[in-house]
């Protein structure tokens, strides 16, 4: 009796189908891990452009008539001054259509011991959001497609705004 051996094409497919699963597995993962760096970018880029919008009062280069009329008005923050960022929070806005990108709304909360007056913290508040957006465009190169105060600021798959600053 003989015996055929029907199997000789087998272990062909069973590789090519473990190829196929890895290669589709591979492109997804590389989708899904390419959406967190741009975010973990992005948040990483606020974080460190809020240190210029603390400091923007105390290193600003102004001409005399305009330094004596910020002086005049806004004592406080000529002056150093102790403000700690409490924490940085995000909020996933839902997809854009206008931008068609996903809408990220970035919110600082802060404290400070030497500002008293709302004024003073909303002027202050202006500053660290116009530095942490200005730092996210720079980080992405995207500084070209936004207007002078880079709000909205874009990083390449999210677009990103800033609320109030928050002072607790």
């Amino acid at each position: 009796m003989i015996i055929k051996n029907e199997n000789k094409g087998q272990g062909s497919i069973e590789f090519l189908f473990l190829i196929s699963f890895s290669i589709v597995t591979v492109l997804l993962m590389a989708n899904f891990l390419g959406n967190i760096y741009d975010f973990n970018l992005a948040i990483l880029a606020a974080k460190n452009g809020i240190n210029p919008g603390l400091n923007a009062g105390r290193i600003s280069v102004l001409e005399e008539s305009a330094y004596d009329k910020y002086k005049i008005n806004n004592t406080v923050l000529i002056h150093p001054n102790s403000i700690k960022i409490v924490k940085i929070e995000t909020i996933n806005r839902g997809f854009d259509d206008r931008y068609n990108k996903t809408s990220i709304q970035i919110r600082v909360y802060a404290s400070s011991t030497s500002l008293i007056s709302r004024e003073d913290m909303v002027s202050i508040g202006e500053k660290i959001n116009f530095s942490l957006r200005k730092s996210i465009t720079l980080a992405f190169n995207t500084n070209n497609l936004s207007n002078g105060l880079y709000n909205p600021c874009f990083s390449k798959k999210h677009l990103y705004t800033t609320a109030n600053v928050q002072w607790v």
